[in-house]
C-alpha cells in the first residue's frame, strides 16, 4: 500500500511534467513561442552558434566569423542567406572550427582578420555545441535549444516591442540616441582610453601568439575550400580614425598582412576613406555598422552570382 502511494506521488508530477514539456514543444514547433536573441553575450553567441548548426541551411549562400566587431554587424543588412557566427568575446577560430565541422555548404566564408585572433578557439563552446547527447536532442526538439529559454523568450519580447518603435525612427534620430551622442565625454574618454593603449607597440608575446593563431588559422581555411568547396575571403573593420592611426593597430595590420599574404589569401577591399564612428571606441555605432554592413553586401554579391 505504502509503495502504491509513493508511486503515485511520484508519476503524478512527472506525468505533470511531461505534459507542459509536450505543450511547450506544440507551441515552439507552431511559431507561438518567438525565439530569444539571448539577454547575455555569452548566451547570444550559443544562441547564434546553435541556429546555424541545428536549423536548415538549404538557403545559405554566406557565412560570416569574427569577434563582436562582426557580431556587431546585422546579417539583414547583407542580405539574404547569409549567416553569422561572429562570437562576442570570441575570434574568428571557434566561428571557422563550427562551419568545418557543420553538414552545411556556404558558398563564401567572411573571415575577420585583425588583432583578435589572439584569442584562443572556445572549446568548451564546441564541447557543449557537440555534445553527443545533446546534439540529437537540440536538433529534434527546438525547445531544448537556448533561444527558447522562458525567461529569455520574455525579456526578449519585451525587447521588441521598443525596438518596434525605433524602426519608425530617422536614422537622425536614432543615432541621437546612440551611448557616442547621449554620454559624449564618455564615449571620447573611451576613445582616448583606447587611443593611449594602442599607442604602445605590439608587445614579443601578442606577435607570437598572433602567429600560432594564425597558423590554426590557415588549416581551418584549407579544411573549408577542401570539403566544401567554398570561397574564403579576409577582411577587417573599420574602427575610430584616431585609433586606426596608433602604433599599435598598425603593426597588427602589418602581421596580418604578412601572416595571410594578398597574393596566398583574398582580402576585401577595404572601404572608402571616411570617419567611423563607435560607441566605445571599438564598435560602430548602429548607422555606421549598418553602412558597413551594405558595404559587405555590394563587395560579396558578384561571388555569390557568380557561384549561382
Amino acid at each position: 500500500m505504502f509503495v502504491k502511494f509513493q508511486l503515485r506521488s511520484i508519476l503524478r508530477p512527472v506525468l505533470i511534467f511531461l505534459f507542459l514539456m509536450s505543450f511547450y514543444q506544440v507551441l515552439v514547433s507552431g511559431g507561438v513561442v518567438p525565439a530569444s536573441d539571448g539577454v547575455s553575450v555569452n548566451q547570444n553567441n550559443i544562441v547564434r552558434v546553435q541556429r546555424y548548426v541545428y536549423q536548415d541551411d538549404s538557403d545559405l549562400k554566406m557565412v560570416m566569423v569574427g569577434s563582436s566587431l562582426a557580431a556587431n554587424l546585422n546579417i539583414k543588412h547583407i542580405g539574404e542567406g547569409v549567416k553569422s557566427v561572429a562570437l562576442g568575446g570570441r575570434s574568428s577560430q571557434t566561428g571557422l572550427e563550427i562551419v568545418k565541422r557543420s553538414k552545411s555548404k556556404p558558398r563564401l566564408v567572411l573571415v575577420e582578420i585583425n588583432d583578435t585572433i589572439m584569442r584562443q578557439i572556445d572549446s568548451e563552446l564546441l564541447d557543449s555545441l557537440y555534445h553527443p547527447i545533446f546534439y540529437g536532442m537540440r536538433q529534434y526538439l527546438p525547445m531544448l535549444r537556448e533561444e527558447y529559454r522562458p525567461v529569455s523568450v520574455f525579456i526578449n519580447y519585451l525587447k521588441s516591442r521598443s525596438k518596434q518603435n525605433k524602426k519608425l525612427m530617422s536614422r537622425e534620430a536614432l543615432d541621437s540616441l546612440e551611448g557616442r551622442n547621449v554620454t559624449p565625454e564618455l564615449s571620447q574618454k573611451a576613445i582616448q582610453a583606447t587611443v593611449d593603449i594602442q599607442s604602445k607597440p605590439l608587445s614579443e608575446k601578442d606577435a607570437k601568439n598572433m602567429k600560432q593563431e594564425a597558423d590554426l588559422i590557415k588549416n581551418q581555411i584549407a579544411e573549408i575550400k577542401k570539403n566544401s568547396g567554398a570561397k574564403v575571403v579576409l577582411f577587417d573593420i573599420p574602427l575610430e580614425s584616431r585609433v586606426n592611426a596608433t602604433l599599435r593597430k598598425k603593426q597588427v595590420r602589418e602581421l596580418a598582412k604578412k601572416l595571410f599574404p594578398p597574393d596566398r589569401f583574398e582580402w576585401l577591399p577595404p572601404p572608402k576613406e571616411r570617419e567611423w564612428r563607435t560607441y566605445d571606441s571599438i564598435h560602430l555605432i548602429g548607422s555606421d555598422a549598418r553602412d558597413f554592413s551594405e558595404f559587405l553586401r555590394d563587395n560579396t554579391i558578384l561571388d555569390l552570382r557568380l557561384k549561382n
